[in-house]
């Protein structure tokens, strides 16, 4: 798309897709049109998207973030437009349970094999612990709740399925509407 406007088609698909209402819609269209006013290209490039979330995410390192950059962008075109940005902002904070875990899965498993393996699994448990303390959780009860759920390697359909059957494990990664809100938007 790669401008900061919609067209009357792309808002209403926008709307079957989110709970967004044609009122949200507008004002995360104008919040976008401020955050990306630096770049000339009418979007987010992958240095200001990486500003603009880390305020959100500052525990996040930057692989992290440029994956999340990468899954958001979704026509590959180095640009995070305005449908783009306001689908990010959904997943983060409105979308059902399992899509946010099965974006979270594709966050971490950086080497795309289709599982989390040791090493993503320990990036993931560090980003638990940030969001957890945010929640009220030790660091002990996150780690060893990660692990419950882990094992050295688990498929995206069984991380899915585990952690969307445990309250304290969505409550930890802030995937509820209210926590979340508040860090990213």
């Amino acid at each position: 798309m790669g401008n900061s406007k919609l067209s009357k088609e792309e808002k209403d698909e926008i709307m079957k897709k989110t709970k967004y209402t044609s009122g949200d819609i507008e004002q995360l269209t104008k919040d976008f049109k401020v955050a990306a006013a630096s770049d000339k290209k009418a979007g987010f490039s992958q240095e200001e998207f990486i500003k603009f979330f880390r305020i959100r995410f500052n525990e996040w390192d930057e692989a992290s973030m440029v994956r999340m950059f990468k899954l958001f962008d979704s026509d590959g075109n180095g640009v995070i437009d305005v449908k783009e940005f306001i689908t990010a902002l959904y997943m983060m904070t409105r979308a059902p349970t399992t899509d946010k875990l099965g974006f979270l899965f594709d966050l971490f498993d950086s080497d795309k094999s289709g599982y989390l393996e040791a090493g993503e699994i320990e990036k993931l448990v560090n980003i638990v612990v940030v969001c957890s303390s945010a929640m009220g959780y030790t660091t002990s009860e996150a780690i060893d709740f990660v692990y419950s759920i882990t094992s050295i390697k688990i498929s995206r359909e069984e991380f899915v399925k585990s952690a969307s059957q445990s309250d304290k494990f969505v409550r930890m990664i802030c995937f509820y509407d209210n926590p979340c809100k508040q860090l990213l938007y």
